[in-house]
């Protein structure tokens, strides 16, 4: 295997994305050649410093399957001889996963949903794809059956998708998220427990878990503490409200967007925050605190790190600790933060996690005529609403000419309805009508 094609939505901030990267420079270090397809971002940058090829896609939230787009990725694959092609998010499916069928290439379906995300609950994700976006009703089974392999970070996600979508077990393999420890390196030794620093999306499904890790450090006891919160989103003003309401608000800062995360974390003694980061504190030998989604949850340390290692640090299976309590930990606690490293180096390092089996043919003639009877209803379905929307259109704009009608009408019997009032007004105020009227009165 000499060439890969791996695709995500956007190389900004975000688990996936840091996962990528790592997966694609220990590609580069076995000799594969890895090519990133994905539309710009910040981490874009990385990108470049490690001399990996990026092409710039698009990948937008829609329900069409996107031939055009797929023609682009055909080119793609053409022009570096491509094996095999991972697949990471759900929009990418629209136009990557023709491209692999016309192509016969085989693709590997990576499934990188957190246990919070699968729950039969609002939040469960594929719910909300299928929802929004009725064209993954159908396609989305038709992706996971018809990929080489369908790569899981978790037993969990695996068992989910593998009976939501009746996917053949032999299809079905775990590789947890995983870290490359050559690029994450301790510089130093923690200091005073006393600078914190939350890394993440500041968006609506980050928000409890920020809130918590702010309550958290608003609680902790020092006169020198400080907090540094990294990233940005479209819930910045909420968090910065919530800031402002703080003892402690005068010792928190935001820094925005960066990607020289691996220096911040090693500048701070103890992150905060959900899922990948708290992977990374842990390689840099940071305490790391999990400030759980919904409630506060642990400091990691051995007697937890496995239960994290699963479900790719959520903290969805630990239990549930105060912010207060939390504080008081982080302070006091003795945490062997070699220990918590010397577990990620012997499960979790990119090594031992990355999917290197040389693939077969993909045999995708079959599927292509499934895909394209796919897209064929699609069009139906497309055809159906166009009409019926021009009926009601036309059935608008019948209405309309027949209001038009009425306004014209209403507005005759208006002029005809004033000129009467003002004619009667007229007589109303004439001397005979008032003669006549005293007349009246009198028998």
């Amino acid at each position: 295997m000499k060439n890969i094609l791996i695709f995500l939505e956007k190389m900004g901030i975000g688990g996936v994305e840091t996962s990528v990267i790592n997966q694609a420079i220990e590609y580069k270090r076995r000799g594969i050649n890895c090519v990133i397809v994905s539309d710009e971002g910040i981490l874009s940058n990385t990108l470049k410093e490690n001399n990996i090829t990026q092409e710039i896609i698009e990948f937008p939230l829609e329900n069409n399957i996107n031939l055009d787009k797929a023609k682009e990725i055909i080119n793609i694959i053409e022009k570096y001889d491509i094996e095999l092609v991972l697949i990471n998010q759900i929009p990418c499916i629209l136009s990557v996963l023709p491209a692999c069928i016309i192509k016969n290439i085989p693709y590997i379906a990576y499934v990188h949903n957190a246990k919070k995300t699968i729950k039969n609950d609002e939040k469960n994700m594929f719910d909300w794809y299928e929802r929004q976006f009725p064209v993954y009703k159908k396609l989305l089974k038709f992706y996971y059956n018809h990929a080489y392999k369908v790569v899981s970070i978790s037993k969990t996600a695996e068992e989910y998708v593998k009976n939501r979508y009746n996917v053949d077990e032999d299809k079905m393999m775990v590789l947890h998220n995983s870290i490359n420890l050559e690029k994450y390196k301790s510089t130093k030794d923690i200091d005073q427990r006393n600078s914190f620093i939350l890394i993440s999306r500041l968006s609506m499904d980050k928000l409890q878990s920020i809130k918590n890790g702010i309550d958290i450090f608003d609680l902790y006891e020092s006169e020198n503490k400080r907090l540094q919160i990294v990233g940005d989103g479209d819930k910045f003003d909420e968090i910065k409200e919530y800031v402002n309401q703080k003892e402690s608000k005068d010792k928190i800062s935001f820094l925005g967007k960066r990607e020289n995360i691996i220096d911040l974390i090693n500048e701070n003694d103890i992150v905060l925050g959900v899922d990948r980061v708290l992977l990374e504190a842990v390689s840099l030998k940071r305490i790391a605190v999990n400030t759980g989604y919904d409630k506060p949850k642990q400091i990691i340390d051995l007697s937890n790190i496995s239960i994290e290692a699963e479900e790719g640090f959520c903290g969805e299976d630990l239990k549930e600790t105060s912010a207060e309590e939390l504080a008081n930990q982080i302070q006091n606690s003795k945490i062997d933060l070699q220990a918590n490293y010397d577990f990620v180096k012997k499960n979790l390092n990119i090594e031992n996690n990355i999917y290197l089996e040389e693939p077969k043919n993909a045999n995708n003639k079959d599927a292509l005529f499934n895909l394209f009877e796919i897209i064929k209803e699609q069009e139906n379905t497309v055809n159906f609403y166009e009409n019926n929307i021009k009926s009601l259109q036309d059935d608008l704009i019948l209405k309309n000419n027949e209001i038009g009608s009425l306004k014209i009408k209403i507005e005759e019997l208006q002029k005809e309805y004033d000129n009467v009032k003002s004619e009667l007004e007229k007589v109303y105020n004439s001397k005979r009508f008032k003669l006549i009227n005293k007349i009246a009165n009198l028998f």
